[in-house]
């Protein structure tokens, strides 16, 4: 059996930056799937261009880290902009699940206004889906829009099961770290990734700016290629719902 590898780049929207990055990398490299920032104010613009590429995967990066928020709830300032990751600890039994639910609906809704369709999967910024208080909300979500999550263990057993591996961040992006994975015993699994174009916006909102360049680079390059040939690249929307 020939394993499966979807090669996901999130932050798309974040910025100009981030969104060109991450459509070079799939026009010229192998990145097959990408997750939309829905609250970010470029987005609009780069659902738009996403049509000129069928074959890239789009799904929802929920969020409540960074940028506007969508509907009026407790996870932003008096301002409206979300707080930053820092301020949501591993465990915040005080969480508003209702006040959750109706943003990340909200930017899911968003997703399908803007496109006419639904999104492959869902993930989200900073992993915050995978907060034990926020986990039954993203897969509240999954079931209600019939879509699969981004997991680290089995939480979804309603399609086929995908590990996800964080690779490069805070890591040496190396061919070394793509030859590695290529050596997974998964049948499925995901290599999250965030190429970019450094622009002012990502120098200064991210601490992990110039490492993006590299990974871009890494995608892109043709060794990386060679070594993707005994695998089939695919998208979230083309893996198997469990009946």
């Amino acid at each position: 059996m020939v394993k499966k590898l979807i090669i996901n780049a999130d932050d798309y929207g974040l910025c100009d930056g981030a969104s060109l990055g991450i459509l070079k990398a799939h026009h010229d490299g192998v990145l097959t799937s990408t997750t939309c920032m829905m609250n970010m104010p470029e987005i609009e613009k780069y659902l738009k261009i996403a049509e000129k590429y069928p074959d890239l995967g789009l799904g929802v990066h929920l969020n409540i880290t960074v940028g506007p928020a969508l509907t009026k709830n407790s996870f932003t300032d008096d301002q409206g902009i979300f707080r930053p990751r820092s301020a949501y600890p591993d465990c915040h039994p005080q969480v508003n699940q209702e006040e959750l639910y109706a943003e990340w609906k909200a930017q899911i809704e968003r997703f399908i206004a803007l496109t006419g369709h639904k999104p492959t999967h869902l993930d989200s910024h900073h992993h915050v889906h995978l907060l034990p208080e926020y986990q039954s909300i993203a897969l509240k979500l999954t079931r209600e829009y019939d879509l699969p999550l981004r997991q680290e263990s089995y939480l979804q057993t309603d399609f086929e099961y995908v590990r996800f591996t964080e690779v490069f961040y805070n890591e040496t992006v190396s061919l070394q770290t793509i030859q590695d994975i290529c050596h997974y015993p998964d049948d499925i699994f995901e290599m999250m990734c965030h190429p970019a174009f450094v622009d002012d916006y990502l120098f200064h909102h991210s601490a992990y700016h110039i490492k993006r360049t590299e990974e871009l680079a890494l995608l892109c390059d043709q060794q990386t290629k060679e070594m993707m040939t005994s695998l089939e690249l695919i998208h979230y929307g083309q893996i198997k719902k469990i009946k």
